[in-house]
C-alpha cells in the first residue's frame, strides 16, 4: 500500500523503528509534547492501565474480553508486536487496518521529524490518536516499561492495575523490589481504584503506601475476592472465582496457574472499570469474557510429533512460571527447550529455572544486535545432568530439539525474547491471528 506521498506503509514503518528503537528515554515531556501538537486526544476516552513485570499482557488480553462481553466497545494497546506493528492497537480484537494507520502515519510524520520522537513515543501518539477517533467505551493499555516515566502513563486511568513485581529492566528501574515497585506505582491516581496482584512483601508494602498517600482504594485477592485452581488440560485453565458479583467455575484459554491469576486480576478490574451498572451485566461479561480470551504465544500449543510449547518467558519469574505450567501438564514428559535471550536478561537465572523441566537445552539466537550469541548463553547454561548445545539458527535448533524429543515421546518448548519467538513463528508454519 502507497500513501498519496509516494511513501509505502512498510517503509513508513521500517521508518518508525529506527526512532530510537534500541534506546529508552523515559518522562512524559516527549509524549505530552506530541500529543499537545493535535489537541490531547487521551483526555477523550476512558482508560485501565496496567503495569507489572509479568503477566500485564495477558490481564489486559482478559479485561478487554471482559469488557467487550459486557457490551463496551474496547480499545487495547500492548507491546511488543510479535509479527506485524497492527498487534499493539486493536478494537474490539480487531487490529488497525492498513488504511487506517497509513492515515495515521501520514498525517503523523511531518510531526515526527520535527519532534524526533523514541518508536514508543511515535507509537503511543498514534494508538491515542486512534483511540479517539473510535468512541470507544474504554481502552486498556499496558504500560511499556515500569510505570511512572512511561509514555502511557499520560492518560488519566479510571482503574490503575499492577499484577507482579520481580527484577527486571534494573539498570532503569533499579536495584530493589521496593524500588522497582515504587516507580511502577506511579500509575496510581488520587481517589481512583488499584487493583493490586503484588505479594512480595517489600514491594507490596511500597505500592500500599503510595496508594494511601493518594486516596486510592485498594483491590485485592484476598478473602472477599479469590480463585482456586480446579485444574489444568489442553484446553486451558479451570478455576473457581469469587468476586462481588462472580461466584463460579470459569476456564481461560491461556495455560498454566499464572493464567488464572491474571484472570482473576481482570475480573476485579473489570468490576471497578464497570461500576455502577448491573450486577448481572458484570457477571455475564465475566463469564463469557474470560472463556473467549486469546493472548498467542503464551504458553501456546502447537499440535504436531512432537507437540511444541511456545511462551515468551524472558525474565525469571516469567521462566518459573512457564517451569510449572509445563510440569503441570505434562508431568514426566522429556522436554527439549530450544532458548535465547535480549543482552539485558538474566540468563543463567532463566535457564536455572528452565533446567527444573529441560531434558536438553538448544540455546539459540535471533538475528539482531540485541540478541545474545548462542555460545554466550552455552557459557551461563547450569552444570549438571541437562545437556548443553549452542545452536546460532533458530531453525536449526528447532530441528534438533523435535529429532530429541520425539523418539523420548517429549516435547519441545520454545521460549525467550520476543524477537527469538517471533523469528520462530513462521518456521513453525504459525501467524498471529489479526482478530482475537
Amino acid at each position: 500500500m502507497t500513501s498519496a506521498g509516494g511513501v509505502s506503509l512498510r517503509g513508513r514503518l521500517e521508518e518508525l523503528y529506527r526512532f530510537e528503537r534500541s534506546s529508552m528515554r523515559p518522562g512524559l515531556a516527549g509524549i505530552e509534547r506530541l500529543l499537545n501538537r493535535v489537541g490531547r486526544p487521551e483526555r477523550l476516552f476512558p482508560s485501565v492501565l496496567i503495569a507489572g513485570t509479568n503477566g500485564k499482557g495477558s490481564t489486559a488480553a482478559h479485561l478487554a474480553s471482559i469488557l467487550k462481553s459486557a457490551g463496551l466497545r474496547v480499545g487495547l494497546y500492548t507491546s511488543p508486536h510479535l509479527l506485524r506493528f497492527h498487534e499493539r492497537i486493536r478494537i474490539d480484537g480487531e487490529e488497525i487496518s492498513d488504511e487506517a494507520l497509513d492515515r495515521l502515519l501520514e498525517r503523523w510524520w511531518p510531526v515526527f521529524e520535527e519532534e524526533h520522537p523514541s518508536f514508543f513515543e511515535a507509537a503511543t501518539a498514534l494508538c491515542f490518536e486512534y483511540f479517539a477517533e473510535q468512541s470507544l467505551d474504554f481502552a486498556v493499555v499496558e504500560v511499556g516499561l515500569g510505570g511512572r516515566l512511561d509514555s502511557t502513563n499520560i492518560l488519566e486511568p479510571r482503574v490503575s492495575v499492577i499484577t507482579t513485581i520481580s527484577s527486571d529492566h534494573t539498570e532503569i528501574l533499579g536495584h530493589s523490589l521496593r524500588r522497582i515497585a515504587i516507580e511502577k506505582a506511579g500509575i496510581i491516581r488520587p481517589g481512583r481504584p488499584l487493583v493490586l496482584g503484588v505479594e512480595e512483601r517489600s514491594a507490596k508494602s511500597a505500592i500500599l503506601e503510595v496508594a494511601t498517600e493518594r486516596g486510592a482504594r485498594v483491590e485485592s485477592l484476598g478473602r472477599s475476592n479469590g480463585f482456586r485452581i480446579l485444574g489444568e488440560g489442553p484446553e486451558g485453565t479451570e478455576f473457581r472465582l469469587r468476586t462481588s458479583s462472580f461466584s463460579g467455575a470459569l476456564r481461560t484459554p491461556l495455560h498454566g496457574r499464572h493464567q488464572a491469576r491474571n484472570a482473576a486480576l481482570a475480573a476485579l478490574a473489570a468490576e471497578a472499570a464497570l461500576q455502577g451498572r448491573p450486577a448481572e451485566t458484570i457477571a455475564r461479561g465475566i463469564e463469557r469474557g474470560i472463556a473467549a480470551t486469546r493472548w498467542p504465544a503464551r504458553a501456546e500449543w502447537i499440535d504436531g510429533d512432537p507437540p511444541i510449547l511456545v511462551d515468551v518467558a524472558h525474565n525469571v519469574e516469567g521462566a518459573a512460571s512457564l517451569a510449572a505450567t509445563l510440569a503441570g501438564l505434562y508431568p514426566g514428559r522429556p522436554a527439549a527447550v530450544v532458548a535465547g535471550f535480549s543482552r539485558d536478561k538474566a540468563h543463567g537465572q532463566i535457564l536455572r529455572a528452565l533446567a527444573r523441566v529441560a531434558g536438553r537445552f538448544y540455546l539459540t539466537q535471533f538475528a539482531g544486535e540485541r540478541a545474545t550469541p548462542a555460545v554466550e548463553l552455552l557459557r551461563e547454561a547450569p552444570a549438571g545432568p541437562v545437556g548443553c548445545e549452542a545452536v546460532p539458527s533458530v531453525a536449526e535448533a528447532i530441528s534438533r530439539a523435535a529429532d530429541w524429543a520425539r523418539p523420548r515421546g517429549g516435547v519441545v518448548v520454545l521460549t525467550g525474547s520476543f524477537f527469538l519467538v517471533a523469528e520462530a513463528l513462521p518456521i513453525l508454519g504459525r501467524d498471529v491471528p489479526r482478530a482475537l
